[in-house]
């Protein structure tokens, strides 16, 4: 999957001149925590949440008493927005922009062609597509398997199908211990069938459960 199946395209955002305080209404109002700042149809900040709120509170503990609220309301977005801002192109795969994330630290990529915004990927579209990719939405189960160095995931998959059980998604890695682990997916609220034909196979079933 690219990014561009899964950024959201209606992006909400100010610009350079806006008050910081209506920058808070607008994320209120809205329930988003990132705001893109354009400027001549162009990228040129970001804003969070957090920055708005640090932001009022340092002009205000900083100014005089008498002079606090005038402060605060001539702040603008382009005082406190972040200039250098990290993105990603509609082109790039969701698992480049989840790994940009993680290693900056951050919640909210804008997704730009050139300097023009075209869309935004936060942290909650990525848990969506995890959960997604998971099945768990719908009623099914989980059986962990860890698998014998060299021992093929195919076997895994096959000894699950005989039952007739529908493997509806597989996830691979490595435990602490460097261990191979895959994570099935099942059609059924029931596993233990395909526990049992897994064991048959030879494969550690770590743990089962089912959902409804």
């Amino acid at each position: 999957m690219l990014v561009k199946d899964l950024m959201q395209t209606q992006v909400v955002s100010v610009t350079s001149e806006a008050r910081v305080e209506n920058v808070l209404r607008t994320l209120q109002r809205r329930g988003i925590r990132h705001l893109p700042v354009i400027d001549g149809g162009k990228l040129t900040g970001f804003i969070s949440d957090r920055d708005v709120k640090q932001a009022m509170t340092s002009a205000a503990l900083s100014a005089d008493p008498r002079d606090r609220e005038r402060i605060v309301e001539r702040l603008t977005a382009g005082q406190i927005m972040t200039r250098t801002v990290v993105t990603i192109g509609p082109m790039f795969g969701v698992e480049d922009a989840g790994r940009i994330m993680v290693m900056r630290k951050i919640s909210a990529l804008p997704v730009v062609e050139g300097d023009r915004l075209v869309g935004i990927v936060t942290e909650t579209d990525l848990l969506d597509l995890f959960v997604r990719a998971l099945g768990v939405l719908e009623p099914s189960s989980r059986v962990e398997v860890v698998l014998g160095e060299g021992a093929p995931l195919g076997a895994a998959v096959q000894a699950v199908e005989a039952t007739g059980a529908r493997v509806t998604s597989v996830m691979t890695l490595r435990d602490l211990g460097g261990r191979r682990e895959i994570l099935l997916r099942l059609g059924t609220i029931d596993p233990r069938p395909a526990v049992r034909a897994l064991e048959a196979a030879g494969c550690s079933v770590r743990d089962f459960r089912g959902q409804a």
